[in-house]
């Protein structure tokens, strides 16, 4: 569904560059004959009238190549996060806070620490906010459900979040710690 709403999206800034080249003062009306255009009844239809025909023209052609790969087209972004932002790094975050999460859940069963019962807490909770925020983003999309609701859900997101963290801190630092509780759970149904 995301590569739908990505691909919609290009193919409109590709539409839009090419409406932009054909008009009569556009790139294309400067580079070709302009009785080549005899009337502007559609934008695309005259993209096809001018036509490299020889070397001379070519040069004046090569400026087609050198339009940027994006426009502002911002009308239709719809992800609040698409906007800015590296879309690289947090993947490889979230995927380092993942991996890392394999190996501190046994470390603070194994070795009942404070400190590795924090990262753990901390680990759980970002990689459950992580989660939440992409359910968020594709199914409470502005077009659909307009623009209160993705703001209250992430406002309640980030609230939620919050009181799970300090629940667990609350959790570490005054009770018996997150393996504790753990272990505790684990031993409910054994005889002593």
């Amino acid at each position: 569904m995301n590569f739908g709403r990505v691909a919609n999206i290009n193919i409109l800034r590709k539409v839009q560059q090419f409406e932009s080249l054909v008009k009569p003062n556009g790139l294309l009306a400067r580079c070709c004959n302009p009785t080549q255009f005899p009337k502007s009844t559609s934008n695309l239809a005259n993209l096809n009238r001018c036509v490299v025909s020889n070397a001379r023209n070519y040069q004046k052609s090569r400026a087609l190549f050198k339009l940027p790969a994006q426009s502002s087209f911002g009308a239709t972004q719809i992800r609040t996060a698409s906007a800015h932002g590296d879309h690289v790094r947090l993947w490889v975050i979230e995927r380092m806070v993942s991996i890392a999460s394999l190996a501190l859940i046994p470390a603070a069963l194994v070795l009942d620490n404070k400190f590795i019962d924090v990262l753990v807490a901390a680990s759980i909770v970002m990689h459950t906010h992580w989660g939440l925020e992409a359910i968020i983003l594709d199914y409470a999309r502005p077009i659909v459900v307009g623009t209160l609701v993705p703001k209250v859900a992430f406002f309640m997101l980030n609230l939620v979040s919050i009181l799970t963290l300090t629940g667990l801190f609350v959790l570490i630092y005054n009770g018996p710690g997150l393996s504790k509780i753990i272990k505790n759970g684990w031993a409910i149904g054994k005889e002593k």
